[in-house]
Parts: C-alpha cells; sequence; structure tokens
C-alpha cells in the first residue's frame, strides 16, 4: 500500500508542477517495490512517473533510458495482485507517457510515434483512453505544421466522444483549441475551430451536469 500511496503523490506532484517532488516520490516507490513481491504495472508506472519528472526539467537522456525500463518491467509477467484501488498501467498508458515525454523535450517525431503507437494498442471500446492518444497527437501534428492532419485527428474525437463528459479530455480540447487559434487563417483550422466551439459548449453543459448529479446534497445548516 505504501509503494501505491507514492505513485499518487509522485502524480500529485506533477499536477503542482514540482517535477523534481514527483522523481523522489517515483524512486522512493521503487525502493519500496524490491523489499516486497513483484508488480510489473506498478513498476512500470513508477518509472514513466520519473521519465516525465526529468522530461519537465528537460533532461533528455534520463527521459530516454526510463520509458525502456517502463517496458522491461511489464514484460516481466505476474506479479502480486494489483490493489483495486490502483489504475492498470499497460503498454498502451506506456506509450502515452512515452509521448508526453517526448513532446516535452521537443522531439516531435518520436511524439507521434508513441502517439499512433497508442492508438494501436488500445482497442475502440476504450473511448476515452483512445481520446488522449488523438489529441496528443493532434497536439503534435499542429506542432509539426502539419495543420490539415491535426484537424482530421481531431474531429474525430469530437465524432466518437460525443456523449463523454470527461474534465481532462475537455481540457485537452481547450488546449488544443489555443494551439490552433493563431492558424484561425487557415481554412481547416477555422472550420474546426467553430465547431470545436459548439462542441466545448455541449460537453462543458454535460461535465456541469454529471457533476451536480454525483456530487451529494448537503442539508442547509439551521
Amino acid at each position: 500500500m505504501r509503494v501505491h500511496v507514492l505513485a499518487s503523490l509522485a502524480h500529485l506532484a506533477h499536477h503542482r508542477a514540482r517535477p523534481d517532488d514527483a522523481i523522489d516520490y517515483a524512486a522512493q516507490g521503487q525502493q519500496e517495490l524490491t523489499a516486497g513481491p513483484s508488480h510489473p504495472e506498478l513498476a512500470a508506472r513508477l518509472w514513466a512517473l520519473q521519465a516525465r519528472g526529468h522530461a519537465a526539467a528537460g533532461r533528455s537522456r534520463e527521459t530516454r533510458a526510463l520509458p525502456g525500463r517502463a517496458e522491461t518491467a511489464l514484460q516481466g509477467g505476474n506479479g502480486a495482485a494489483p490493489s483495486p484501488w490502483v489504475s492498470p498501467f499497460d503498454a498502451g498508458s506506456l506509450a502515452g507517457e512515452a509521448a508526453r515525454c517526448m513532446r516535452q523535450l521537443g522531439d516531435l517525431p518520436a511524439a507521434q510515434h508513441h502517439a499512433q503507437r497508442v492508438l494501436e494498442l488500445w482497442p475502440a471500446g476504450r473511448t476515452r483512453s483512445r481520446a488522449f492518444g488523438h489529441l496528443t497527437l493532434a497536439g503534435v501534428l499542429i506542432e509539426r505544421g502539419e495543420l490539415e492532419q491535426a484537424c482530421t485527428v481531431a474531429t474525430d474525437v469530437l465524432r466518437t466522444t460525443g456523449s463523454l463528459g470527461s474534465y481532462l479530455v475537455i481540457r485537452q480540447l481547450r488546449d488544443l483549441r489555443d494551439q490552433l487559434h493563431p492558424h484561425r487563417a487557415t481554412t481547416c483550422a477555422r472550420d474546426f475551430l467553430d465547431h470545436l466551439a459548439e462542441a466545448l459548449r455541449q460537453r462543458e453543459w454535460l461535465y456541469r451536469l454529471t457533476t451536480d448529479i454525483t456530487q451529494p446534497r448537503t442539508s442547509p445548516t439551521p
């Protein structure tokens, strides 16, 4: 359980823009794993969390080495039964993390390769996971100047995730909007941005609706 907590702390540190703390937490988790039964998925996740931290700090050599260690961990066979509280981490998850890392380092060809690998590994039924892969790929394509292909990929996300009120998907769609806005003079970007504006209004409404339904209501203080 302590290793799961350390992995969660590393993940939180990334959200707080504290990459060195994330590296330290993940490294502590790796040390804890050596004293107990093997957990291939958890070990791979910890290596990926460290890679993300080094990428955020611009350390190319360390970043490029760690996904290989994560892949080796995943290939290590069955370990102890994973905790139901821990999100699964598989080859598709690793490809997504590698794409994020390579993009942060500015290695756009490698980032595109890993983003495409996400889509190869995850089946069509994993709508939310594939959406992240598509959105990462679209962002990389924009950075590479391939606007028409980026808009095609992003349009496919809107088509396949129409009923998905995920906050993280909404946030990535907003990021994509901001990326494309300087290119609005091009026809493909302008058409997609107009389509995206309506899609975001609908998704934000859906997200607020589902949040209101799932949040417990409290009685007014007498």
